[in-house]
């Protein structure tokens, strides 16, 4: 391989071969080669409908647009707006809509399809995660004119311009309606670079260029194609061949098989990807604090990153990853560092261990070669402390669905977290969040009403000095509490032919802007 590079939030580290700089900034003409067609693999969607939330999230934006659109940087620009949006006042923002934008379909891109698609999403007809979070802030969308529409929230929201840049994309209203409850499946019709041509749910892929994107110039190459190969061996054959131009899923342990290889470069995100082991506590045994906090004592994160990440990654120092603006650094990390002797006496305490009751749990685990990997560390981990833990393999799908409906005692959790404080707090922490899996502070849970006022303070703010004494306090209550088993960070990465031009590593796992990626040869 050429090199191997790391981004962290606009800070490059050499780690290999040589300094790989990112690439400068895109001229007026974005694409010096233009034609192609350009193949990539991880095709994880059952439907490619804007309502749904699937990694990886670039997919959707080559067949759609935003109102704003995230950059590479992760700062916010416009989209399908011509600006930034006037704020009115807290809970009231207009937005100016660019004039002769089409769908793929033909029909026109405009204030009424703004409003059909909110309402879609707020109406709960589709089911989508984004459906709560609309229903909670969102009391109105208003048609002004053809171009014109007003946002009116029901209370303030922090996150409200990152929501609707990373999440509000715009399908054809025509397209809906003609395809009902096939839309995305067997057709799909956006605004944005590539458009709908074949699909087949969680295998494949393809889409072919848009001539009439409004954004001149873009795309550069004039076919994607994805697929799904389960196998991260196969994957690295078929990128190493030429039959992939770009992969951006294989675990650290396939590393040896790029060495020697002078054509291929893999860039590297730092500390993206939260791992966790959410603790269902509801569970009899688990909701015992005692035997939380001996989990956590009894599990190496450090361990798991030398061994299954090859170094790749970082330990816990805050319940923010350390290129995040919320991140403070924890006062006490003792409480989530291994302690062996202090795991075997919590459970001790707790009626656990050699004088007392065995203790049996279930770990489920993806079907990955890292997950499954991360199992067997840990099952040895707690075998230490006299846990014995049998691990399930799942399909990711499968373990979602009950992880989500309390069907576990404990999951292997990978959380891409984005840049609000929300996302690292009350989405996690609060009794009141869709995406708290773990009963913390909800009903029949875990409660600490300490813990869920502070949630809720951070998450109707965006900003980090605001409320950075109320994140070292609540961190500091998490990691006592443990709903979750704070495991490490891990990094995320791709890997390329040396003739892909244009590409960048995301600072966000799974948000690649491809529609600027062009080929040279």
């Amino acid at each position: 391989m050429k090199t191997l590079s790391q981004v962290f939030l606009g800070t490059w580290l050499a780690v290999g071969v040589g300094l790989s700089s990112p690439v400068a900034a895109q001229s007026d003409e974005v694409c010096p080669k233009r034609g192609g067609t350009f193949r990539t693999v991880d095709m994880q969607y059952s439907r490619v409908d804007p309502t749904q939330a699937v990694n990886p999230v670039y997919l959707m934006d080559l067949v759609y647009d935003a109102l704003l659109r995230v950059e590479h940087d992760l700062t916010i620009s416009p989209g399908l707006a011509v600006d930034m949006p006037e704020q009115i006042d807290d809970l009231t923002f207009v937005f100016k809509l660019r004039e002769g934008v089409k769908f793929h379909d033909g029909t026109d891109f405009n204030a009424e399809a703004v409003k059909f698609n909110v309402e879609r999403q707020q109406s709960g007809d589709v089911v989508s995660p984004f459906t709560g979070i609309w229903q909670e802030f969102l009391s109105e969308v208003v048609v002004e004119d053809d171009h014109t529409v007003r946002f009116v929230l029901a209370k303030p929201w922090p996150g409200f311009l990152w929501e609707v840049a990373s999440y509000l994309r715009f399908a054809s209203p025509a397209k809906v309606e003609e395809l009902g409850q096939d839309y995305g499946i067997t057709g799909a019709a956006g605004t944005g670079p590539f458009m709908f041509e074949t699909f087949d749910p969680k295998k494949s892929i393809t889409l072919v260029r848009n001539p009439d994107y409004y954004r001149s110039g873009e795309p550069c190459v004039d076919r994607y194609e994805s697929s799904l190969l389960a196998s991260a061996s196969v994957r690295i054959l078929s990128l190493k061949s030429g039959e992939l131009d770009l992969i951006n899923t294989f675990p650290e342990s396939q590393f040896p098989q790029f060495e020697g290889v002078d054509d291929i470069i893999i860039e590297e995100g730092v500390a993206t990807t939260l791992t966790l082991l959410p603790l269902n506590t509801r569970h009899p045994a688990l909701a015992d604090v005692r035997v939380r906090n001996a989990i956590q004592h009894a599990i190496d994160g450090k361990a798991i990153i030398d061994n299954v990440y090859g170094g790749a990654g970082a330990e816990i120092e805050s319940i923010f990853p350390p290129w995040h603006k919320g991140f403070v650094q924890a006062e006490n990390v003792s409480a989530v560092r291994p302690d062996l002797e202090k795991a075997r006496a919590l459970l001790a305490e707790a009626g656990y261990g050699p004088n007392g009751k065995a203790l049996k749990l279930k770990l489920m685990t993806g079907g990955g070669g890292a997950h499954v990997q991360r199992g067997i560390l840990i099952q040895a981990q707690l075998k230490e402390i006299g846990i014995d833990l049998e691990v399930e393999n799942k399909a990711y799908g499968q373990l979602v669905n009950d992880m989500f409906a309390g069907r576990y005692d404990m999951v292997l959790w990978q959380f891409n977290g984005d840049t609000s404080l929300k996302d690292f707090t009350w989405n996690l922490y609060s009794g009141n969040s869709s995406t708290n899996m773990t009963g913390y502070n909800k009903e029949g849970g875990f409660q600490n009403p300490r813990a869920q006022e502070l949630a809720e303070t951070i998450g109707q703010t965006e900003d980090p000095a605001a409320v950075q004494a109320e994140i070292a306090e609540l961190q500091q209550l998490v990691f006592a509490d443990t709903p979750f088993i704070f495991v490490n960070f891990r990094n995320h990465r791709a890997a390329y032919n040396d003739y892909v031009k244009g590409f960048q590593i995301p600072k966000l796992k799974g948000r690649d802007i491809l529609h600027r990626v062009w080929l040279d040869k």
